[in-house]
C-alpha cells in the first residue's frame, strides 16, 4: 500500500509556478480590458473630409406682403363681421342657458383629431392627452364602391385613449384610395336602402369599440339638393341618439352647398373646420384668417347656436413652390424652411397668421403660410367669445407646441381673470425637432441640430389678445445635407456580414466583375471572421459600421448605441489598420428619415465622426422566400421609378448575412449584367462623394493612437482565436456528450436483455461473507445500520464493524447495541482513514467474500443474497450493488436521487458489458477477499480508495460486474455544504486514481482499462465538467448572435435526447418518473453541473497545491426509510 498521498508535495514550487501563469494571464487580460474600455470611452478621432457643396442653395425672398386680392377679400369679411364686433358684449356660454341634451357630457369640446399615417401624431396624443377631453380619430372610411365601412382602428392608439376616458368620436370620411369619393357617397345618400345600410354599418362599429358616437366628414360631394344629406343625418341622428351616441359633423365655412339649420337640428354638434381659407390648389394666402373665422362663425351663428358649434382651429401650413400645388407643412417642417433659408418669419397682424418666402436650390419661388400657437390662442379667445361648444385642433402632431400651455385652460375674460395666463410662456420655443433636407443623394451628414427660440410679443389686455408677434431667434431643427447623387454611377452595399459562407462568394462575384463594394459590418460577426474581413480590405472594398449585435436604434439608449458604435468601429480599426466614417443603421435605410426617434442615432453616430449611408435601391433580399428573379426585378422596377421620379439611385443595398443568402449570391451576378447593359459605372461610396477610400477609411496617426490600435488589434485576434477554440470546445463537447449517451443506451439495452435471458444461476455453495462497515463519527446512523444488515437473508454472513477512532458516541453506541451479538464484531483502531479502517476489516474478516458498506446505508434484506451468484465464477474479482438515495426530502436529495439513477445506475449496466466499471461504490460492493489481497488492499494514497481498488482489480485481468437488483439506501448530503464537502472527497479522489494509473492510457494490455475506463475518466470526469460553465456561457451569448437558432435547436435537442435516456434508466432501475422530474432534470443539468465544475475547480487547485486531504465529517440526519421488502 502506498503511504505517500498522490499530489501530496511538501515543496511550493509547483504551487508558486501555476501562481505566476495565473498572473501574468491576468496581467494580459488587464491590459486588455483597459485598451477595450478606453476605446469605448474614447471617440475615435474621425476628421470626415470637406464634402462637395450643393450650389444655388437659397436667396431670400423680402416682398412677404398680402397679395392684392387677399386685401380685397379681407375688406368683404371686414364689412361682414363688423357690426357683430360693435355688438359683442362677451356673454358667456357657461351661464348663458342649459346645455342640450347629450352636449353636456363633453362641454366644452377640447379636442384634437388623431391621424394613423403620421408617427407624430401618436407622439402628440400620448404627450398632451390630458389636456383633451375628446379625440377624433380619423379610422373609418366610405369605399368607392360600397356600402361598407373601412375600419382603420389602430387598437394601441384606441387602448391608451380609453386608458385616459377620453371621449373617441371616429371620423366617418369619404376619403378612400387617396381621393374625395363623392360619387359613392352619392349612390349611397340617395337610397333610403344603402343609407340604412351605411347606418346599421357605423352602429355595428360604435357599439363593437364603444365609442362615443360619430364624426361625419362628406367632402367634395355631388349633390344638386341637400335633402339626401339631411335626411341621411336625420336617420343616423334618430338611430344613435337613441343609444346615447353622440353624433356631429364637420361643415366648411360659407358653404352654400350645406343647409346649416337643418344639419344642426341633425346633429348634437357640428365642426366648423375653419381652416383652409387658401387651400393648396388655390393662390398662396394665410391658411384661416383671424377675420375669416370670425367671418365664418358669425355666418354660422345665423343659422345655428354657437353652443352646438365646435370651432376647428389649424394646426399647420402650406408651402406653395412656383408652378406647383402646395405641399402641407407642418409647424416645425415651417420653421425647418425658414431657418435653413435663412427667411426671416413674418407675423401679420391682420390675420394672426404667419408667412414667410424663399428661392430653393433650383430658383424656384416658395411662399409658405402657417399658423402657430398665437394664431390658435386668438382663434380660442374668439371661441370663447362666441359661447361656442368647444375647439378642436386639426390635427396633433402638426401643430406648435406651445399650444398645449392654454389649450385645456378657460380662456374666457372671465376665466382669464380668475386665473391669468401668464404670456410670457409663449416667448420661448423648445427646440424643433423636424427635419430640412438639403442638396440630393442617399449619403447623409448632419449640418445642424436643434435649438431654442425665443420670440417677442406684444397683448391687447382689454381684448386678452396677443396682438404682435416678432420671432427674435429662430428656433433651430435637423438639417442634413444629402449628397452623392451621380449620373450613371451606382456603388453595390453589404450588410449585416461578414458570413463564412455568403461573404466569400460574394467576394469572389465582386472580384471577377471587378466591381468594388462597401460592407457595413456588425462588430460581433467581423470579430468572429477575422480572416474574412481582411480579405475585404485587402481586395479594396470599403468596410462600414452596422454596429456591434444589430440593435434596433430608435429603442436603445445613447449610451449603448455610442458603445456598439465605438465597439465596432474599433475592431474594424484593430482587423484593418484602418479606421472608418460610414455607418448604416440597423433595419432602416430611409434616405429621408424625419422622426426624431429615427433621426437623434444618426445625429449621434454624425458627433462621433460617422456619415450615414442610405440607400434608395432595396430589393429585400432579406426576405424568407426570396427568389434570385424576384430580387432581380425589385433592384430594375426601384431603379426605373428612381429615374422617372428623378430621385437619388446611386447605393443598392444587399446582404450577405444574417440568413439565408443564397438568392442573393445567386441573384448578384444578373444585378451586375443589368447595371452594365444600362450603362452603369461601378463605384464606390468614396467616387460619390469625389474622395479616395482612404479619405473614408483613414489610418490613425499620433503615437497614442498608433498604440491603442495596436492594443485593438491584439485583443481582437485573441478574441477571435479564443472564440474559435471555445467554439471548437463546444461542439466536440456536445458531440462527445451526445455519443457517449448514445452509446451507454445502447449498452445498459444490451446489459438488460442479456441478464433477463442469462439470469445468474444460484449457487447450492453459499461461501461465507464478512460485511465490513467502516465507520468515522457516524453515531446517527451506524446502530440502525447495523441492525439493519441483521435482516439479511444470507445465512452465511458475519458484519465487522469497524470505528476509525470517531471522536463521538459512534463506537460507544454499537458497542452497547451489538458489542455481544454473535453475528458482530465491534472494533475500533486510531484515526487513519477510510481505507486503512476497511484494510483493519478485511484483516480479520473470515470470510471468501467481503462486502463493504458505508456505516450511513440500509441494505435491502436481500441484496447480498443477490450479490453471491456472481462468485461462482473465478475470474469476477467483484460485483457493485444499486445505490439508491434513501432521504428525498428536498430538492438537493431529488437531484442526487436523479443522478444516481441516471448518471451512476445506468453507465454502470453499460460499462458491465465492457468490463470497465470505474468504481465499486462504498455504499454496498461485494469483493473477492483473495483478490483484494492479491492487489495489496485498500491503498491509502488517495480518498476514493474504492475506485483505486477497482481500478486496480481490472489491471489484474479480473472481471467486474454489477447487481442492479442489490439494493443499498443511502444518506445523501442535505445541505449544499455537506454536498460539495462530499463531492470534493470524490473528486479529489478520482483526479487522484487517474494519475496513479494514468500510464495504463492507450496500451495493448487490458484495452477495457486502457481503451474504455481511463480516457472516459480523463474526458468525462476530468475535462468536459471543467468546460461545463463555457458551454453555457457560449449558449446563452449565442442566442444573440447570427445562427442562434441553429444552435437553440442543438442544445434542446440534447436536452430532449438526455429526457428519453433518463426516462429509460428511470424504467431500468424500476423507479416510477414522475412529471415534476421533467423540471427537476433540466434545472440539475444547468444549475448541479455547475456546482460540480466548483467542486472540480476545488479539487484542481487541492492538486496544484499538493495539500493532504482527509476522510472529512459528514453531519447525518438519519433520514434514510428502511428499504420496502
Amino acid at each position: 500500500m502506498g503511504e505517500k498521498p498522490i499530489f501530496y508535495t511538501e515543496s511550493q514550487s509547483r504551487w508558486k509556478s501555476f501562481r505566476w501563469g495565473i498572473r501574468i494571464v491576468l496581467i494580459f487580460l488587464v491590459i486588455g480590458i483597459v485598451a477595450v474600455t478606453i476605446s469605448l470611452l474614447r471617440k475615435q478621432a474621425l476628421q470626415l473630409p470637406p464634402l462637395k457643396e450643393q450650389t444655388g442653395m437659397f436667396r431670400k425672398v423680402t416682398d412677404n406682403v398680402i397679395a392684392k386680392n387677399d386685401q380685397k377679400e379681407y375688406k368683404r369679411l371686414e364689412r361682414i363681421i363688423s357690426e357683430a364686433r360693435k355688438t359683442r358684449k362677451h356673454e358667456f356660454y357657461v351661464e348663458k342657458k342649459a346645455i342640450p341634451g347629450i352636449i353636456k357630457n363633453y362641454y366644452p369640446v377640447k379636442a384634437g383629431f388623431y391621424v394613423n399615417w403620421d408617427p407624430q401624431s401618436e407622439f402628440s396624443l400620448k404627450h398632451n392627452i390630458n389636456k383633451l377631453n375628446m379625440i377624433l380619430p380619423e379610422w373609418l372610411f366610405i369605399t368607392d364602391s360600397s356600402d361598407e365601412i373601412y375600419d382603420d382602428v389602430d387598437s394601441t392608439a384606441m387602448n391608451f385613449m380609453r386608458k385616459n376616458h377620453v371621449a373617441i368620436v371616429p371620423i366617418l370620411s369619404n376619403f378612400f384610395n387617396k381621393k374625395w369619393n363623392g360619387a359613392n357617397v352619392h349612390k349611397i345618400l340617395a337610397s333610403p336602402t344603402r343609407r340604412a345600410a351605411v347606418i346599421n354599418n357605423i352602429y355595428r362599429i360604435l357599439k363593437k369599440y364603444q365609442f362615443a358616437g360619430i364624426n361625419i366628414d362628406f367632402e367634395d360631394l355631388v349633390e344638386k339638393t341637400d335633402a339626401n344629406l339631411i335626411a341621411f343625418q336625420r336617420e343616423l341622428y334618430k338611430k344613435l341618439h337613441a343609444e346615447g351616441f353622440l353624433v356631429s359633423q364637420d361643415i366648411s365655412p360659407f358653404n352654400e352647398d350645406y343647409n346649416v339649420k337643418e344639419l344642426g337640428e341633425a346633429n348634437d354638434l357640428l365642426f366648423l373646420m375653419a381652416y383652409d381659407q387658401h387651400s393648396p390648389s388655390k393662390a398662396a394666402g394665410p391658411i384661416a384668417a383671424q377675420y375669416w373665422i370670425e367671418a365664418a362663425m358669425d355666418d354660422m351663428f345665423k343659422k345655428v347656436n354657437p353652443q352646438k358649434v365646435v370651432l376647428c382651429i389649424a394646426g399647420y401650413g402650406y408651402n406653395w413652390a412656383e408652378g406647383h400645388e402646395a405641399r402641407n407643412s407642418t409647424y416645425q417642417e415651417s420653421m425647418a424652411d425658414a431657418l435653413g433659408n435663412n427667411a426671416p418669419v413674418h407675423f401679420d397682424n391682420q390675420t394672426y397668421n404667419l408667412d414667410f418666402s424663399y428661392y430653393d436650390g433650383e430658383g424656384k419661388l416658395h411662399r409658405v403660410y402657417f399658423t402657430d400657437a398665437v394664431s390658435n390662442y386668438n382663434a380660442i379667445r374668439t371661441a370663447y367669445d362666441n359661447g361656442m361648444a368647444g375647439y378642436a385642433l386639426w390635427r396633433l402632431g402638426s401643430e406648435d407646441a406651445r399650444l398645449w400651455s392654454f389649450f385645456s385652460r378657460d380662456l374666457s375674460l372671465q376665466g382669464l381673470k380668475k386665473k391669468p395666463f401668464d404670456y410670457h410662456s409663449l416667448e420661448y420655443i423648445k427646440s424643433s425637432f423636424s427635419v430640412d433636407y438639403i442638396g440630393s443623394g442617399e449619403i447623409l451628414n448632419i449640418v445642424s441640430s436643434p435649438r431654442p427660440g425665443k420670440i417677442k410679443l406684444e397683448i391687447n389686455k382689454a381684448e386678452q389678445a396677443i396682438s404682435e408677434e416678432n420671432y427674435l431667434e429662430m428656433p433651430s431643427s435637423y438639417v442634413i445635407n444629402q449628397t452623392g447623387k451621380k449620373e450613371k454611377m451606382i456603388a453595390f452595399t453589404f450588410d449585416d456580414g461578414p458570413d463564412e459562407d455568403y461573404t466569400p462568394q460574394i467576394l469572389d462575384i465582386l472580384s471577377k466583375y471587378h466591381v468594388p463594394a462597401a460592407f457595413f459590418v456588425t462588430g460581433i460577426n467581423a470579430e468572429q471572421n477575422l480572416p474574412i474581413m481582411q480579405r475585404i480590405y485587402r481586395e479594396g472594398h470599403e468596410i462600414g459600421n452596422h454596429t456591434f449585435l444589430h440593435p434596433n436604434i430608435a429603442i436603445i439608449s445613447p449610451s449603448r448605441f455610442r458603445a456598439e458604435l465605438r465597439a465596432t468601429g474599433y475592431i474594424i480599426e484593430g482587423i484593418t489598420g484602418h479606421a472608418t466614417m460610414l455607418f448604416r443603421p440597423p433595419y432602416d435605410t430611409d434616405i429621408t428619415p424625419t422622426n426624431q426617434s429615427a433621426i437623434e442615432p444618426l445625429a449621434l453616430a454624425r458627433s462621433e465622426g460617422y456619415l450615414t449611408i442610405g440607400s434608395n435601391i432595396d430589393p429585400l433580399d432579406w426576405e424568407i422566400g426570396a427568389r434570385p428573379d424576384s430580387i432581380l426585378a425589385r433592384v430594375m422596377r426601384q431603379n426605373e421609378r428612381s429615374i422617372l421620379e428623378d430621385s437619388p439611385h446611386n447605393i443598392i443595398l444587399l446582404h450577405d448575412a444574417g440568413g439565408d443568402r443564397s438568392a442573393t449570391v445567386a441573384a448578384l451576378p444578373h444585378i451586375i449584367e443589368y447595371y452594365k447593359s444600362q450603362g452603369y459605372k461601378f463605384v464606390s461610396i468614396a467616387d460619390l462623394l469625389d474622395r479616395k477610400r482612404d479619405d473614408l477609411m483613414p489610418h490613425q496617426t499620433g503615437d497614442f493612437n498608433q498604440y491603442l490600435q495596436t492594443a485593438d488589434a491584439t485583443v481582437v485576434t485573441a478574441s477571435y482565436v479564443v472564440n474559435r477554440i471555445l467554439s471548437v470546445i463546444f461542439f466536440v463537447a456536445l458531440l462527445l456528450s451526445v455519443g457517449k449517451i448514445l452509446t451507454v443506451a445502447i449498452l445498459a439495452c444490451v446489459h438488460r436483455k442479456r441478464t433477463k435471458n442469462q439470469p445468474i444461476a444460484e449457487s447450492t455453495e453459499l461461501p461465507r461473507m464478512s460485511v465490513i462497515v467502516p465507520a468515522y463519527n457516524e453515531e446517527v446512523t451506524a446502530t440502525k445500520t447495523v441492525e439493519n444488515l441483521l435482516k439479511s437473508t444470507y445465512p452465511n454472513l458475519e458484519i465487522i464493524f469497524v470505528d476509525d477512532g470517531s471522536k463521538d458516541d459512534t463506537y460507544k453506541n454499537v458497542m452497547a447495541a451489538y458489542g455481544n451479538h454473535p453475528k458482530v464484531s465491534v472494533n475500533t483502531k486510531p484515526n487513519g482513514g477510510k481505507a486503512s479502517a476497511l484494510n483493519y476489516g478485511i484483516q480479520i474478516a473470515t470470510g471468501e467474500i467481503l462486502v463493504c458498506i458505508d456505516a450511513d446505508t440500509l441494505l435491502k434484506s436481500d441484496a447480498i443474497s443477490k450479490m453471491a451468484p456472481y462468485f461462482s465464477d473465478p475470474k469476477v474479482a467483484a460485483v457493485a450493488g444499486n445505490v439508491k438515495v434513501g432521504n428525498r426530502v428536498n430538492l438537493l436529495t431529488n437531484w442526487q436521487s436523479i443522478e444516481y439513477i441516471t448518471s451512476q445506475n445506468f453507465d454502470r449496466r453499460a460499462f458491465d458489458i465492457l468490463n470497465a466499471i470505474m468504481v465499486i461504490p462504498g455504499a454496498i460492493g461485494a469483493f473477492r477477499r483473495d483478490a483484494i489481497i492479491e492487489v495489496g488492499g485498500f491503498d491509502t494514497d488517495t480518498l476514493a480508495e474504492d475506485c483505486d481498488l477497482t481500478m486496480r482489480l481490472l489491471r489484474n485481468g479480473y472481471v467486474i460486474h454489477c447487481c442492479n437488483e442489490a439494493l443499498a439506501f443511502t444518506e445523501a448530503p442535505e445541505t449544499m455544504n455537506m454536498l460539495l464537502r462530499q463531492r470534493l472527497r470524490w473528486s479529489f479522489g478520482i483526479m487522484q486514481s487517474f494519475w496513479k494509473h494514468r500510464k495504463m492510457m492507450f496500451k495493448k494490455e487490458h484495452k477495457n482499462m486502457s481503451w474504455i475506463l481511463l480516457p472516459h475518466q480523463m474526458i468525462f470526469q476530468l475535462f468536459l465538467p471543467l468546460m461545463s460553465p463555457v458551454v453555457d456561457i457560449i449558449f446563452l451569448v449565442s442566442i444573440f448572435m447570427p445562427k442562434a437558432s441553429l444552435l437553440i435547436i442543438f442544445y434542446f435537442a440534447y436536452f430532449v435526447l438526455d429526457l428519453i435516456i433518463s426516462l429509460m434508466a428511470f424504467k431500468f432501475d424500476g423507479e416510477k418518473f414522475r412529471f415534476k422530474y421533467i423540471f427537476y432534470l433540466f434545472i440539475q443539468r444547468i444549475l448541479y453541473r455547475q456546482l460540480l465544475w466548483y467542486v472540480l475547480m476545488k479539487s484542481y487547485l487541492r492538486a496544484i497545491k499538493g495539500e493532504l486531504a482527509a476522510w472529512g465529517i459528514l453531519k447525518r440526519t438519519g433520514n434514510t426509510n428502511e428499504p420496502k421488502e
